[in-house]
């Protein structure tokens, strides 16, 4: 028994590392990233802005407590509505508080002031992270005035909820989690599929000299298209299927939307190709396949915001192409725009040109390479 022991170790160690890598750490390595993915417990430095449209000492004391609440990264002050829900729309902050002109006189008058919440509800769990701040500071900018009329003579008597909130949401305005989290889920699967087909018939073929036999340009550039289009094919068919059986919305353009998923799946594919060259074995591409799929989606930004992630983490995040797709694709799904579209496509692009010329210049290096060992 000992030597059959001894025999399988030395297996893993000189022909299956990847399975002793997984055997040893995948439990260790899913601990460290998820446990610094979600270290601070809480999504922090939400980006948030102030409308101060009644400009009293009053209203001001209340955009300065809504600037130091916890949790909030303060954006500055806008001057008007239009302002707020622009920057909404353009990403560039996550939530506006509207003070509105008669915040001073109504307060004094012991009448109820609405103070307008505008949250962007693309992702829900920074969302609801974004509101539970504000509902603080209503409750203390309350109590704090509640104390002050009860030491002062002459202070008129103010309700404790004296200062109430209204909230409106832009995108995904019921905050669906089925809208939330439906896209991200199918893209992870395209990218799965991708991964699966391309890595392994490139394994496979360069193993039987397949390249080398029929011309690796001729071989590449046929699996390239047929692997590319049958996973966009996938991607359009799951869409359609999203919004004919669970009603998803889709606001954002089509050739938009198109574009997004063909490129990401160009990164994938030159990734998986190269992916494809480095594994000795079927079984630890495989499984190395496997082990990347939930940090990628955990890490991807697309369900835990990068306002809350260590350096660490969101520098691992830019490694993946799912960090490039997966929040651009749910946002012009549910609000028909995302500010870093084309820079993202662009990253997209290029990663994915650049891994499938590398994947050509490594397989005729290895031609050469056998060519000159005589093989």
């Amino acid at each position: 028994m000992l030597e059959i022991m001894w025999r399988e170790w030395k297996l893993l160690v000189h022909e299956r590392a990847m399975v002793l890598f997984v055997l040893l750490f995948a439990a260790t390595a899913y601990a460290l990233l998820i446990g610094n993915l979600y270290k601070g417990g809480i999504v922090q430095n939400i980006p948030v802005a102030v409308c101060n449209l009644d400009d009293s000492a009053l209203s001001r004391e209340f955009m300065q407590m809504t600037a130091e609440a916890d949790q909030y990264a303060f954006s500055g002050s806008l001057p008007n509505v239009e302002t707020a829900e622009a920057q909404l729309a353009a990403g560039e902050i996550a939530a506006a508080v509207i003070i509105p002109p008669d915040f001073t006189e109504k307060y004094y008058r012991g009448e109820t002031v609405t103070v307008a919440f505008l949250q962007d509800g693309s992702n829900t769990l920074q969302a609801g992270y974004a509101l539970a701040p504000m509902q603080t500071v209503c409750a203390e900018f309350n109590q704090r005035y509640a104390d002050f009329a009860a030491r002062a003579q002459g202070t008129p008597t103010v309700s404790p909820a004296a200062v109430a909130m209204s909230m409106r949401t832009y995108g995904n305005a019921t905050q669906s989690y089925l809208s939330f989290y439906m896209y991200g889920v199918m893209l992870m699967a395209a990218q799965i599929g991708m991964i699966m087909g391309f890595a392994m018939s490139v394994y496979e073929d360069l193993r039987q000299d397949f390249f080398y036999q029929n011309g690796i340009g001729k071989v590449l550039g046929a699996k390239i298209l047929l692997y590319w289009f049958l996973s966009l094919l996938s991607v359009c068919m799951a869409i359609f299927i999203l919004i004919a059986l669970f009603d998803m919305p889709l606001r954002g353009a089509i050739s938009q939307i198109i574009l997004l998923a063909a490129a990401f799946l160009l990164a994938v594919e030159g990734l998986g190709g190269i992916a494809a060259l480095y594994f000795k074995t079927r079984l630890a591409l495989v499984q190395a396949m496997v082990f990347y799929t939930l940090p990628a989606f955990l890490l991807s930004g697309y369900i835990w915001p990068e306002t809350g992630m260590v350096d660490v983490v969101k520098w691992i995040s830019l490694l993946q192409p799912v960090h490039y797709a997966l929040s651009d694709f749910r946002n012009l799904a549910l609000t028909g725009s995302s500010p870093d579209y084309w820079l993202d496509v662009g990253i997209l692009l290029g990663t994915g040109s650049i891994a499938l010329v590398l994947l050509y210049a490594f397989l005729c290096w290895g031609k050469e390479r056998n060519a000159a060992q005589g093989c």
